[in-house]
């Protein structure tokens, strides 16, 4: 038995030529319906511009270098306007800081105010990360602080995507540094 698109009750016999159209139209009409885009979950709660500046609160030297670490390895990503510098200035109401919360989370950001007036905490949990990442410490402070500092970015949590990123609750977590999917999110926000 041969298969051909003429062989159901309801379709018409037509040319070679129909065919193939139809079958051109079927295959765009199935990307073009079940494809997901690409794009990271857009996140509200950033700041109005991929450049700004934080103030750490409360931390001892460890996690003032953590910080910095975080903070450059958003800096140093190619093509991008992204510059988070470090203020010790009160007046910055962006705030960074490290505590041993009886919550579970690893980290939390916290907006408050406008987009173009954007006020954040980040919040580092070092109890769950102490209990939780074995000899990975330093790198789990560092994807975390990294993710947090995404949202700050405008980068959504769990992207719908298959590509690798920073966002995402279920990565490695001893990746430290944006993946090139993030990289390409922030560019496309700002």
């Amino acid at each position: 038995m041969r298969a051909s698109l003429a062989e159901t009750p309801s379709a018409p016999s037509h040319g070679p030529l129909t065919r193939v159209l139809t079958v051109c139209i079927a295959v765009i009409l199935t990307i073009g319906l079940c494809s997901v885009p690409a794009h990271a979950d857009y996140y509200s709660g950033g700041v109005g511009s991929p450049r700004f500046s934080v103030r750490y609160t409360g931390v001892n030297d460890t996690y003032v270098n953590r910080f910095n670490t975080s903070r450059g390895n958003w800096n140093r990503t190619t093509n991008t306007n992204v510059s988070i510098t470090r203020s010790t200035s009160s007046s910055v109401n962006r705030t960074m800081t490290a505590a041993r919360y009886n919550d579970s989370w690893y980290g939390l950001y916290t907006p408050s105010g406008t987009r173009n007036n954007r006020r954040f905490v980040i919040r580092v949990n070092a109890r769950t990360l102490a209990r939780d990442s074995g000899s990975n410490m330093t790198a789990w402070i560092l994807s975390t602080t990294v993710h947090e500092l995404g949202h700050a970015l405008s980068l959504a949590d769990n992207p719908r995507t298959s590509s690798l990123s920073i966002m995402k609750h279920n990565r490695n977590r001893t990746r430290t540094t944006p993946y090139a999917y993030d990289v390409s999110e922030v560019r496309r926000i700002y």
